[in-house]
This record gives C-alpha cells, structure tokens and sequence, in this order.
C-alpha cells in the first residue's frame, strides 16, 4: 500500500496542475469541474490523501471511506464540461459522455453495469454554490465549519470513490498483493481479468 499511496500521490500532484491546453476562457464553475474530473482520471480518490484534495472542491465534505464500492467511469473531455445555468449563487456545470463501467466492492468483486454492453452514455449534472464555508463532516455526524475565500464549490457531499478501469486495475493489484486473504486474492484476480477484457476509450461520443 506504500507504493499505491506514493504513486497516487505523484498523479495527485499532476491533477492539481493546470491542464496543459485546458481552455483559457473556461468559466470557474467548469474550472471546478474540469480539476474534479482530474482527480478521478488520476485516481486520487483511492486514497485519504487523494480524497481531501477533492473534497476542498466541494461545500461539504465526508471522511474518507476506507471500505465501500469503487464506481468506474471514463474522464469527461474538458471540452464536454459546460456551464448550463447560473441564477444568483447557485449554477449548474454538466459532463458530457462519460461511460458507466460498473463498480468494485469492499471485497474486490467487479459488478458490470446492468446493462448490456456495459458500457454506457452518461451525463453527470454537478450542482455549485458560490461561498466562503467549507463544511466537513465527521463519521458520527459532527460538522465543523471553516470560513475562506469566495469561491465556486460543488455542492457536496462527495460520497463515491470513482476512478478509471486503468486506475481501478492498479489499485486491485496493489490491494492484492497486500493481502493474505485467499479469498480477497481470488476476487483480485477475476477482477483485474474482467477489467482488462473492457474496451475503454475516452467516451463513447468522446471526441479526444
């Protein structure tokens, strides 16, 4: 796990960067979202570092889940992230094609998506809020509230660990690796086998 948290941690670094071409007329709700999408591509909320990175992106924040499903999706092109709607302090930022691959639970079995193919158009609605709060919420339901800067913030909280099949594979290997439990390594097995059998691109209407 030394080595997954030293990793995720260089591709954190490289997620927090500018994007190089990113848009220079990109509005600040899309910079939010585009910096999210970043983070997610980069696998950065496998970890507890990872995860607080993304979560001063949102309004609200949750402790980081050691244990629950992983939901894998392909990064949404920045040229597909739009600003739909600003009324006041709030607005509404939206993805475009992104693919639904299914999740991974706490015991490294991989569940395809219902559908058939599993890999599936999505659109993703982002809600942001205009505000200097920044709350985060601990495990037995405390909130502490911190004041800063006026900016754009998804609304919050962020609840799901989503990473990339890519990332999703290392992190099932790593995990694996880690582990005596014959049975979480028989899991990691089939996992990263089904994995590798998906046909990922960049999105099914992606243009990149």
């Amino acid at each position: 796990m030394k080595l997954l948290r030293a990793t995720m941690l260089l591709l954190l670094l490289a997620a927090i960067a500018p994007a190089q071409g990113q848009r220079s007329e990109a509005k600040a709700t899309e910079q939010v979202v585009a910096q999210y999408e970043k983070l997610v591509a980069n696998g950065a909320l496998l970890t507890p570092d990872g995860w607080k990175a993304a979560s001063g992106l949102f309004y609200e924040s949750n402790a980081y889940p050691t244990k629950g499903t992983i939901e894998l999706k392909s990064p949404a092109s920045l040229a597909m992230i739009g600003e739909v709607w600003v009324k006041g302090d709030r607005a509404e930022v939206q993805t475009k094609w992104t693919n639904d691959f299914g999740s991974i639970d706490s015991s490294l079995r991989y569940k395809p998506h219902s559908s058939s193919p599993p890999v599936v158009m999505t659109a993703f609605q982002f809600l942001m809020i205009y505000t200097n709060k920044h709350r985060e919420i601990a495990p037995n339901g405390a909130v502490a509230e911190t004041t800063g800067p006026w900016q754009w913030k998804i609304e919050g909280p962020q609840t799901n660990r989503w990473t990339t099949v890519a990332r999703a594979v290392e992190y099932v290997a790593q995990v694996r690796e880690g582990s005596d439990d014959p049975v979480l390594r028989g899991n990691a097995e089939k996992t990263i086998a089904a994995l590798r059998r998906l046909h990922v691109g960049c999105g099914t209407a992606s243009a990149c």
